[in-house]
Order: structure tokens, then C-alpha cells, then sequence
């Protein structure tokens, strides 16, 4: 059975330098049913504002260019070209979740990722964030929940634990973590998305870091569906062609052994789900 991946970069995204047609090409070879680009939008990035954030409608006239070169070279059937967008979620900040909800309701989209990347207006990428006093991967699970308790207007709950891939090693021996020292953040926040009928993303990029895990771990994605969640879009966070639909079959495998019995593809912002 053919899977998706709908979590990937363009050249819309600063950390990112591939042009839309170089990742297709890449979910073409790799056999995928659904291509989904979902580009990074995070508004009001700290130190420099104009940093994630992208033009969605010159995106979008790319995007439906692109479409249009594929049909007419009769290679559009697979995979399905979809217009996504990651948001990066910010509790407390209003201002961010109208502009978002703005944006949302002006410019159509199949697929909206929650994302959380700023911690007290700190990248967890950096160093600097390992350096302040505390817990900081406690402090980043109470803030995706902040975020999922604050902010609705999302499909999928993105990389739930990646902030995992960022440990450093004066910080942390090990780039892992035990649930049960968050589990009551987890939960909640875990909860919140299966009762809203909202998708959890499965993320591979962990295992491109060295990580033995996907985002989020298994114990976590057993939860949700005890929860009730039943739906989970796959994603591999590639931000080149080359790691355009790695470790899908893995994720394939880890969520069968969870119990579910599809994956998740949202198009026009409805859930459609496939067979694994």
C-alpha cells in the first residue's frame, strides 16, 4: 500500500532550499500517494521578524503552476500535489492567533500543521536555550500545551517531542526523555487533540537525527488512541529531496502496532483516511 507524506519544504521556507517540482520528483520516485508542501509561518520570530514566513499566494500560484505542468505532461495522477502550511503557535499572543485565523480564512489550504517553536521567546535549536535554569523540556511541554489549550484552527498537532533532537550533550547524556516525568502535560495535551477530533502527526525526522524513535514515542501515540484519536497524518519534516518520504514504512509499522489501521491525508482541510 502506497502512503504520504504531507509534512516537507520548499524553498518557501528559509531553513529550506528545494523548488516544489525537486521534492514532487522525490515523492514520485519514492512511490507516495500524496505530496503535501507545508511550509514554515512563524509569525513574529524573535531577533528577526521576517525569518518562516512565506508570500501564500505567490505560493499558492507556484503550486497550482506546478499542477497544471504535471497534467499537461500526464504526470499528475501520483502523487497528489497538496498546499499545506506550518504554523508556529505561540501562547499568550492573541495578536499571532488573528493574524493566523486571518490568513487561514483568506487564503485556502488542504493541510494546517500546529507547530510549537518558541520557548519564552527562544528557539530550542539554539544553544542558549539549554542555558537557563530549570527543566527546558519540561518548560517546552507546558508550552505545546499552552499552545493546544490557546489555539483550535489546526489539523494536525506536529512533532509532539522533537525538541528531543536539540539536546545538548552538556545538558543531557542522552537525546531521550521518559513520558511518565511529563505524563500529566502529555496527556492533557494529547486529550485535548483526540477530543477535538484533531490529528497527531507522525513525524520521522527523529530518526534522521539518531534518534531510536519517531515524534511522538509509541507510548504517547497508544495514549491518543485510548483518548479516542483516531486520526494521524505521516509526515517526514524533509527539508531536502533526499529525505522526502524516509522512515514512512517504519511509521507504517509502529502505528499498526499501536492498533490504528489507517493514516490520515487532509485535503481542502477534511480528513480522508487510507489503509496501511
Amino acid at each position: 500500500m502506497k502512503l504520504s507524506d504531507t509534512h516537507t519544504h520548499s524553498y518557501f521556507s528559509t531553513d529550506a532550499n528545494a523548488s516544489p517540482r525537486e521534492l514532487y520528483l522525490a515523492a514520485k520516485a519514492k512511490e507516495l500517494s500524496f505530496l503535501c508542501l507545508t511550509d514554515h509561518m512563524d509569525l513574529d520570530f524573535p531577533g528577526d521578524s521576517s525569518l518562516f514566513v512565506f508570500d501564500p499566494v505567490l505560493r499558492r500560484k507556484e503550486l497550482k503552476s506546478l499542477q497544471e505542468e504535471l497534467s499537461a505532461e500526464g504526470d499528475a495522477s501520483f502523487p497528489k500535489l497538496l498546499c499545506g502550511i506550518e504554523l508556529g503557535l505561540r501562547p499568550g499572543r492573541a495578536d499571532l492567533f488573528a493574524a493566523m485565523d486571518k490568513l487561514l480564512a483568506e487564503t485556502p489550504f488542504d493541510f494546517v500543521l500546529g507547530s510549537t517553536h518558541i520557548v519564552e521567546e527562544m528557539d530550542p535549536y539554539e544553544a542558549d536555550y539549554w542555558k537557563h535554569p530549570g527543566d527546558r523540556l519540561l518548560r517546552y511541554f507546558e508550552t505545546v500545551y499552552e499552545n493546544t489549550k490557546e489555539y483550535a484552527n489546526y489539523d494536525a498537532l506536529a512533532h509532539l517531542d522533537y525538541i528531543v533532537r536539540y539536546i545538548p550533550k552538556d545538558y543531557q547524556k542522552e537525546k531521550d526523555y521518559k513520558v511518565a516525568d511529563y505524563k500529566e502535560l502529555l496527556m492533557e495535551t494529547l486529550r485535548i487533540t483526540a477530543k477535538r477530533d484533531q490529528a497527531l502527526e507522525l513525524n520521522t525526522a527523529g530518526l534522521r537525527a539518531g534518534l531510536s524513535f519517531v515524534h511522538p514515542k509509541k507510548e504517547l501515540l497508544e495514549a491518543f488512541k485510548g483518548f479516542g484519536g483516531t486520526h494521524v497524518t505521516l509526515g517526514s519534516d524533509a527539508h531536502h529531496p533526499k529525505d522526502v518520504g524516509t522512515g514512512l514504512s517504519a511509521a507504517r509499522d509502529l502505528l499498526l502496532s499501536c492498533g490504528f489501521c489507517t493514516y490520515t491525508v487532509f485535503e481542502k482541510r477534511v480528513p480522508h483516511q487510507y489503509p496501511l
